[in-house]
């Protein structure tokens, strides 16, 4: 969803990009008071100072031996590396009924690289003597209110997050391009409705030609917020399309690995033992039904659940994909600490192959139950798994979240179990009689299991400038019989960990 700069930065990009910034702001500010524009500057500098062993992507729980072992070819499974990323931002304001909004990202980069030569990637750049546009678009909205109404209009590049009340939202958690409605109904009740355009179909040249007939994704959303003294609760749903030829577009990031199974787009089925894969042309009707809610009647004490069902519609069953997701937390805040428990289910694939997935769908989700390793982590900028989506898994997590006996200075401790729900047949007819592309890091299966701990500390160096050390092994028992390589050997695996010393300045 990015959209990257055509020049190249030179040595002072970040001082020409203020000034250009900042001689924009004037410009518009310097007009007639009936259209004067009010320019506010906004942003967030991350580094994250990130060391790890067995945390490698799709390669994850592997040492070298491991791998080598598992695939025949060498790997380093550890790594330190350091990471930075700036989000600069501008608001536009010319009345509370009018303005606009645009952030920059520059990174995420690593000091000393990669440098890929072309230059155009955001984590290129950071080598010695390189300079890479890595500088790219990640918001730029228009808010306006319709007039002699209470109704509010965003359209353009903006954040999108569905309702969540345990573990961040499973679904989407991420930017995108669409437009959204807010209005308030009752004093207690406010209802959302958006229009989001997922994936659209890439052009091939400047004709105006295009690689595929039809590979638009549009989902529709109507989210409600009902909220009183001491509960709330947020209902929503989510309908869309997605073109025949989706899958195949290379700019549809998770999008299709979200709303499809492994096999995407191809009808699966069986022929003497043989696995046949041919192309299904339909397109693919998408929907989510959710509901959020929080009980603090008994406070300190707070419960809450998210749940939602969703699935996918298509010509063939083997290209189709249902399932579910609950989640449940009960904190008590004390007054130096909270403890609280996180529990959550997903439902996974079964042991047959051509009956599509039982997976839930996601589309970019933030999923962050308490095992930063595996899952989301703190700030998204160290190395992690980084799976944002529970689909296949079910797990707990005990924690004792801001300890504190010193002003400025908080900890975080968490002890979370997590383990699969798919069939442990899967991963042996998707790698190795399909041809795809599963791993633990991605898919675990009922035999496979992980213990995580976890501990943050933070402490507020200024206001605005926090610093965050992150802690994190994961005790790993994944049933190497499950995951045969090609050659029919059981694989081996190894415990993962990872140390982050992050510093954030928000401004």
């Amino acid at each position: 969803m990015q959209r990257e700069f055509k020049k190249t930065v030179g040595r002072y990009s970040m001082k020409k990009l203020l000034t250009l910034m900042l001689a924009a702001g004037m410009t518009l500010a310097a007009t007639n008071g009936a259209s004067a524009v009010d320019v506010k500057i906004s942003g967030v500098y991350d580094f994250s100072f990130s060391g790890s062993s067995g945390i490698n992507g799709t390669n994850s729980f592997m040492d070298s031996f491991d791998y080598r072992h598992n695939t025949g070819r060498e790997m380093n499974a550890h790594h330190f590396d350091v990471y930075q990323r700036l989000r600069l931002g501008m608001d536009f304001t010319m009345s509370e009924q009018l303005s606009a909004f645009y952030q920059a990202q520059v990174g995420i980069f690593t000091w000393g690289g990669p440098y890929k030569g072309a230059g155009k990637l955001e984590n290129d750049g950071g080598a010695l003597g390189t300079r890479a546009t890595n500088i790219s678009t990640r918001l730029a909205y228009l808010d306006w209110m319709i007039p002699q109404t209470d109704v509010h209009i965003r359209m353009g590049q903006q954040e999108m997050l569905l309702p969540n009340y345990v573990a961040g939202s499973p679904v989407l958690d991420d930017t995108a391009t669409g437009v959204m409605l807010s209005a308030p109904l009752t004093d207690t009740l406010s209802a959302n409705a958006f229009w989001m355009r997922a994936v659209s179909d890439p052009l091939k040249n400047a004709y105006g030609e295009y690689d595929y007939d039809d590979a638009d994704v549009d989902l529709f959303g109507l989210v409600g917020d009902l909220k009183y003294d001491y509960f709330r609760l947020s209902p929503w749903g989510m309908i869309g399309r997605g073109g025949r030829d989706f899958d195949s577009v290379s700019n549809a990031g998770s999008t299709s690995s979200g709303l499809l199974p492994f096999n995407g787009m191809n009808k699966l089925s069986w022929d003497n033992g043989t696995l046949v894969a041919t192309p299904d042309g339909s397109d693919s009707t998408v929907w989510f039904a959710g509901i959020g809610g929080e009980l603090t009647l008994f406070d300190p004490l707070r419960l809450a659940l998210d749940f939602y069902y969703s699935g996918t519609k298509n010509d063939n069953a083997s290209t189709e994909r249902e399932g579910w997701y609950v989640a449940a937390l009960a904190e008590y805040r004390l007054p130096w600490f909270v403890p609280a428990v996180k529990g959550w289910y997903a439902s996974g694939d079964d042991s047959k192959v051509t009956n599509g997935s039982e997976q839930p769908l996601y589309l970019s989700g933030g999923f962050k139950p308490g095992a930063s390793s595996y899952f989301k982590g703190r700030f998204n900028i160290a190395n992690t798994i980084d799976n944002g989506s529970a689909a296949g898994t079910w797990g707990i997590s005990a924690q004792l979240n801001k300890i504190s006996f010193i002003d400025d200075l908080s900890h975080d401790l968490r002890v979370s179990y997590f383990s699969g729900t798919n069939s442990s047949n899967m991963p042996n007819i998707i790698n190795n009689v399909y041809g795809g592309s599963v791993s633990p890091a991605d898919y675990l299966t009922t035999k496979d299991h992980v213990v995580e701990l976890d501990f943050d500390t933070s402490y507020q160096i200024y206001k605005n400038f926090v610093s965050v050390l992150e802690l994190s092994y994961a005790f790993q028992d994944i049933d190497g019989s499950v995951w045969k390589n090609a050659e029919g050997q059981n694989s081996d695996f190894s415990n993962a960990w990872r140390a982050a010393l992050n510093f954030r300045y928000k401004f």
